[in-house]
């Protein structure tokens, strides 16, 4: 029964297509990507795009998280939980006119211990970068190395071959030359 056995004789389970639940476990940048493409097109293209592009960025590094701008910022974020968590509801409106006025009649050592903390985050995030633009040059040029042995990298001739193009996005740079025949 089902699509046991199928495969035999020429077809295929059709392939799967992707909801919000499938992206959970996806970095930040591909959810983002499949949100977009999904909003523009619909769920079967997006999830045959998402697809091509985890195909074309196999072992890329995810990008650093965000951290929060400033001190009030991650006080506010931090008083936002303690609201929902006691409430089960936050009102931006009312609630946030209480972070900020909170804000204002807090102490300047306990604001100080925001500002430390922002400070460490801003130097851990940094080094994070470092790192990041590093391991992302390695994964580009690993990935320049693999396309270089043996992959039709001609987009006209991958298009007549039947092959998906490949990717020139901003994190995988512009593909090698193609080697002469």
């Amino acid at each position: 029964g089902g699509w046991r056995g199928v495969s035999r004789h020429g077809m295929a389970p059709p392939k799967p297509i992707y909801g919000p639940k499938d992206t959970i476990l996806w970095p930040e940048e591909a959810t983002d990507i499949f949100r977009a493409t999904k909003i523009n097109r619909d769920p079967q293209y997006a999830s045959r795009y998402m697809r091509w592009w985890f195909e074309n960025h196999e072992g890329m590094p995810g990008r650093v998280p965000k951290i929060f701008r400033s001190a009030y910022s991650m006080y506010y974020a931090g008083q936002k939980g303690v609201i929902f968590r006691s409430v089960g509801k936050f009102n931006q409106k009312k609630d946030g006119k209480k972070i900020a006025a909170a804000w204002k009649v807090l102490g300047e050592e306990e604001k100080q211990t925001y500002m430390d903390k922002i400070a460490t985050l801003r130097d851990q995030h940094e080094a994070d970068e470092e790192w990041w633009n590093e391991e992302i040059k390695a994964w580009r040029d690993t990935r320049m190395m693999k396309l270089r042995s043996g992959v039709e990298l001609d987009p006209l001739k991958r298009h007549s071959m039947g092959l998906e193009p490949l990717c020139e996005c901003s994190k995988c740079g512009p593909l090698p030359p193609a080697l002469p025949t």
